[in-house]
């Protein structure tokens, strides 16, 4: 019989928090504010599943799953989507037959030391003030 305790079988998984989560979403709705852009905002865990989404009132109704898209894209791939997007820019189509893959910048990794906790995606202004956006919050989360 194996024994499951053996630490060889089992591994222990940081993840983004609610609380953390609302936290974050809160300080991504004032950034939108101060910057006079309507956004939706998801959070994902380490796994790309939703945590916590918000919708601004005036943010279009696209900006929601391309949001949530982003989130995961950056959380299934550990690196912010930009990068899939200047992939995709620079003769690399082949990355927009990934399943699940939204190269779109505005997705970024959460990462608490030296753990991926999860990630946001930002979506409703250009795509560089939603990859500019994204990243304060993604730097606020070792701030809270």
């Amino acid at each position: 019989m194996v024994n499951i305790m053996n630490s060889n079988l089992t591994r222990t998984v940081l993840t983004l928090s609610q609380f953390a989560a609302q936290k974050l979403l809160q300080y991504g709705f004032d950034l939108a504010q101060e910057r006079q852009v309507n956004l939706s905002i998801a959070f994902v865990d380490h796994s790309g599943v939703l945590l916590a989404f918000g919708r601004m009132d005036e943010a279009p109704v696209v900006t929601v799953d391309v949001a949530i898209g982003k989130a995961r894209t950056a959380a299934f791939l550990g690196a912010p989507s930009k990068v899939f997007e200047d992939m995709i820019n620079a003769g690399q189509p082949s990355m927009t037959t990934v399943p699940g893959i939204l190269p779109l910048q505005g997705g970024v990794p959460l990462v608490s030391g030296k753990a991926l906790v999860g990630a946001v995606g930002v979506s409703g202004a250009s795509g560089e003030e939603d990859q500019a956006i994204a990243s304060l919050i993604s730097e606020a989360l070792n701030k809270l």
